[in-house]
């Protein structure tokens, strides 16, 4: 495979013409691109064939009755079990690879196995989000899979390196287009909430209040960082009304597990 990165790009789609062209632009040096599809019923299935991208259903098993899922690590474990490179990405259907980190991620794939923090910049209408409180938003998106085991958690999953694994960061960032509209942010946290209290069953009274403290914590934290870029970073910046949502989805989240205390 002459000039491609040898590493695997794999992506969840269901009716992602309207972004999926972009992000496959942006991984198109890849040497395997594989797109795990949910049922999509518009050009997702030929924009993926037009990038040449193999096509795996997902699992039912990992799906709700309404089609959604609600295993995000059963879904990405299926791509990670039929990919054929050792190294692997994995990419959001709206989610675009700069340049600066595809000429990166080429040189870390010729290198020694390792599992790699991957930087995250949110884009709103074409322009990258420079400060946000969120940041650093890191993600481990890219890793040699004798690195690792496989994924874990079945929402806001991620990979599980082995211990004795190295672990190393991007330089560069890849790009998070998102909503400018809060009510987007609002229906997407929604689904999650429910695959959290269904994930957790009944909780004690305890557990609920530990579950409020750690959000507390993480709402206080994102407040510092806030005042502290509003008053001494310059740059583009997140909107305040995005920045108050990530306050509302950890309210809303406790709302949600208190009626299952016992």
């Amino acid at each position: 495979m002459p000039n491609k990165i040898l590493c695997t790009v794999a992506v969840l789609t269901k009716n992602s013409a309207e972004t999926l062209a972009r992000a496959l632009e942006s991984a198109k040096e890849f040497a395997e691109i594989i797109v795990c599809d949910g049922g999509s019923t518009d050009r997702t299935l030929d924009i993926a064939r037009a990038y040449g991208a193999r096509i795996i259903p997902q699992d039912p098993v990992f799906k709700d009755a309404e089609g959604r899922i609600k295993d995000f690590a059963g879904v990405r474990n299926q791509t990670l079990h039929v990919s054929t490179q050792d190294w692997f990405f994995y990419l959001d259907s709206d989610e675009v690879l700069t340049r600066a980190l595809v000429s990166e991620i080429r040189e870390i794939a010729a290198g020694k196995p390792a599992a790699v923090w991957v930087d995250r910049k949110y884009e709103i209408d074409g322009e990258v989000i420079e400060r946000a409180a969120t940041y650093p938003t890191r993600q481990m998106r890219l890793f040699h899979k004798s690195a690792v085991t496989e994924f874990i958690k079945p929402i806001h999953e991620r990979i599980n390196p082995k211990t004795d694994v190295v672990i190393v960061t991007t330089k560069n960032f890849m790009l998070v287009p998102v909503s400018s509209d809060p009510r987007v942010w609002r229906e997407k946290w929604k689904h999650y909430i429910e695959l959290e209290v269904f994930r957790r069953g009944k909780i004690s009274v305890w557990q609920w209040l530990g579950v409020c403290l750690e959000n507390l914590k993480i709402s206080i934290l994102f407040a510092i960082r806030f005042l502290r870029y509003s008053l001494f970073s310059r740059g583009s910046k997140m909107p305040l009304s995005l920045e108050w949502e990530r306050h509302v989805y950890h309210f809303n989240l406790c709302r949600a597990l208190l009626t299952s205390t016992i």
